[in-house]
């Protein structure tokens, strides 16, 4: 089965143009608000790892930001759902009325509820979130939000699609703005020999092509293994301002990754399904990206 991956990339025109024009001819390039849009149809031979690897390098070298990167569209086509997806959308604050620094819940298909915090967001269709771990069978009061402990080390981006909240009483903001956060975009990755072996002993020979991403890097999580062949890293910084707006930034700088101390979270904006998932109980791929990157 052939997998289809697509990237978001935004940057100045005269960027764009010359990012284009070094673009295998068989990427389909569509043209939005703000940037480009590629997608691209990879054959069972095909490399996904290598395949992302490659567009982030170019990125890289003509100067122009992704986001979105390597978004798997196998699911989100067969329905037609995502050619829809507005990119630059309506800010979180304005589709809900929930105010940048306040907390929210949202349904589980289990009946129960997550809640998170909206740090802010901006109308390229990015939504700064502070996940709790919390999980009960009905949304809780903003105090029991405040102390309640957080999934992960740091606020996570997610992709703006429009998921259902649930406002909580009380005027107060859970967090203090203005706010900052960073993530950390590897580059490099495996070699398609190193790739090919690992999944020769960490994969199942049954997985389809479509499993085997995800499978792989479970594996490695639970073995303890780290993606080999990263170099570095350039820093992703979200800034928000005291009205909730969301800027980032990359810095375009490669830093070595260190033996001791931890880097910021991998850069890889979610969408909100995959953490509704994980807190239901589905594995938590943000948390495992984390762990072997």
């Amino acid at each position: 089965m052939s997998a289809q991956i697509e990237h978001f990339i935004y940057g100045t025109p005269e960027r764009l143009e010359h990012f284009v024009a070094d673009l295998p001819a068989r990427i389909e390039v569509t043209q939005v608000p703000d940037g480009l849009v590629l997608r691209e149809v990879l054959g069972d031979e095909d490399d996904v790892d290598v395949a992302m690897v490659r567009i982030k390098a170019s990125a890289q070298k003509h100067g122009v930001a992704m986001a979105r990167h390597g978004q798997c569209l196998n699911d989100a086509l067969s329905d037609n759902t995502d050619r829809g997806r507005d990119i630059k959308a309506q800010t979180f604050a304005s589709r809900t009325g929930i105010k940048a620094g306040h907390g929210f819940a949202f349904a589980l298909p289990d009946g129960r509820f997550g809640h998170a915090i909206h740090i802010g967001s901006d109308r390229r269709g990015y939504l700064l979130l502070e996940i709790t771990a919390l999980v009960t069978d009905r949304p809780v009061s903003p105090d029991d939000l405040r102390e309640a402990p957080r999934r992960y080390r740091q606020p996570i981006l997610v992709w703006h699609t429009p998921f259902a909240v649930l406002p909580l009483s009380g005027a107060k903001p859970l967090a203090q703005l203005p706010s900052e956060c960073c993530s950390a975009a590897a580059w490099g990755g495996p070699t398609r020999r190193r790739s090919c072996a690992l999944k020769t002993c960490l994969v199942s020979r049954e997985q389809t092509h479509a499993q085997v991403g995800t499978a792989l890097i479970l594996a490695m999580a639970d073995a303890g293994e780290r993606l080999t062949g990263l170099h570095g890293y350039c820093v992703w910084t979200a800034r928000v301002g005291r009205s909730g707006l969301l800027k980032l930034m990359e810095d375009y700088a490669t830093h070595p990754f260190l033996k001791t101390g931890d880097c910021p979270m991998p850069w890889e904006p979610v969408d909100m399904g995959e953490i509704i998932a994980s807190l239901a109980g589905a594995p938590d791929m943000i948390a495992v990206r984390d762990k072997v990157t």
